[in-house]
């Protein structure tokens, strides 16, 4: 898996935009979409997050990644629910927390996370830092309050995290368990909160480092573009296809993935992002609060999130990236085949819809992938399949 997106040569890019200005000359933006996903050369910047491409604060992150002691009874990791050999996935349906608690939505991957607006299925985390946090504090995935956490990152890293991020503070007179919302966490003095939430904060920025550097970016696919592999008949032939049935409407960019949120009408009673902006434009650790690295650049992207429309129901645009990887599709787990899941999209097999949930996004209408072209298309999406993860990566 390679650290960063290399950008594609001259000659492979020529070479797609034909193909692809022939599928889709009736639409033609779609192929300027296209080019967009082959020339990304570096990754966007994390501006709320000051060592978001800092080596030391990756490696540290690296080794937070898999600490178990970052649940509560030391049972679950990050790498507990992306697991590096189902592309930093989880292959369960349902991932298990601590005290053997399931979730209520698949496990997002974190590969090409970089690229995202918005992270989780409901975009309630507007950066990949404050991600991790919410995964941490959750009583049923880690259940690790923020003073229990800055006490296992004292004990547990506590020089490697000095050296990024600067003192640790104190924390002998703490209660053994404390986050908002807790008797013991309201008692505490305003300033000792701030610092506590400040290292809770500094470990989503660690993490945040080092996922930035799972960006499946050496794929078939790039190699393709830069003119070091072939692309089978079968395989052009659903690149075609996947322009032309308007897949790239939602599945554009470096990451094939719009960072948008759409309902695509699977059946689902989950309120998806209406419920998530709520809790984003609440958090205390979206981009515009007091551990933004960026505040002002925090609240602009905090801006358009009170203009959305059609967000109950709708959920985020998954990447394509490693799709074909994947055990579950969708963020109820809908599918266990990347062929079903796009034949339920496309020709609305979804079941019983709770009608009271949501409407199916206009940019479907009109849309019908004819079914002797549905292979073709996923033989071109396992051009995006990760390579085998650097040991680098995974060693800690």
């Amino acid at each position: 898996m390679s650290f960063r997106v290399v950008a594609p040569l001259a000659a492979p890019l020529v070479l797609l935009a034909g193909l692809l200005q022939t599928a889709c000359h009736r639409e033609g933006d779609a192929t300027d979409l296209y080019v967009q996903a082959l020339t990304a050369s570096t990754l966007p910047a994390s501006p709320t997050n000051a060592v978001a491409d800092d080596p030391a604060a990756a490696a540290l992150g690296q080794r937070l990644f898999f600490d178990k002691h970052l649940s509560v009874d030391g049972t679950i990791a990050c790498v507990s629910c992306h697991d590096p050999a189902h592309g930093f996935s989880d292959p369960r349906a349902f991932s298990v927390g601590v005290r053997g608690q399931t979730g209520a939505r698949h496990a997002m991957p974190v590969t090409a996370v970089a690229f995202q607006s918005f992270l989780l299925w409901d975009g309630r985390a507007d950066s990949v830092w404050a991600q991790p946090i919410k995964a941490i504090e959750n009583p049923k995935e880690m259940d690790l309050t923020r003073v229990e956490l800055a006490r296992v990152v004292a004990t547990r890293y506590g020089e490697a995290y000095e050296a990024v991020f600067g003192a640790l503070p104190k924390l002998d007179a703490l209660p053994d368990r404390g986050k908002p919302g807790m008797e013991a966490w309201d008692a505490l003095p305003a300033d000792v909160r701030e610092d506590i939430d400040e290292v809770a904060a500094n470990v989503g920025k660690a993490l945040e480092a080092y996922e930035r550097q799972l960006t499946c970016a050496d794929t078939k696919f790039d190699r393709w573009t830069r003119g070091e592999a072939s692309l089978t008949d079968r395989e052009e032939r659903g690149a075609e296809a996947f322009v032309e049935h308007h897949c790239n409407r939602c599945h554009s960019g470096p990451a094939f993935s719009d960072g948008k949120f759409h309902d695509i009408a699977l059946p689902s009673s989950d309120p998806g992002r209406s419920a998530g902006r709520t809790l984003l434009l609440a958090d205390d650790f979206n981009g515009a609060g007091l551990n933004s690295d960026d505040p002002i650049a925090g609240e602009a992207k905090l801006a358009s999130v009170s203009s959305e429309t059609a967000t109950v129901g709708a959920f985020r645009t998954a990447s394509l990236r490693g799709v074909g990887q994947r055990t579950f599709f969708g963020h109820a787990s809908h599918r266990s085949t990347l062929r079903g899941f796009i034949e339920d999209v496309y020709h609305g097999r979804h079941g019983g819809r709770d009608a009271t949930v949501g409407r199916r996004d206009p940019l479907l209408r009109g849309v019908n992938v004819p079914h002797h072209e549905l292979d073709e298309i996923v033989a071109f999406l396992h051009t995006l399949d990760c390579p085998p993860v650097a040991p680098a990566l995974i060693a800690h």
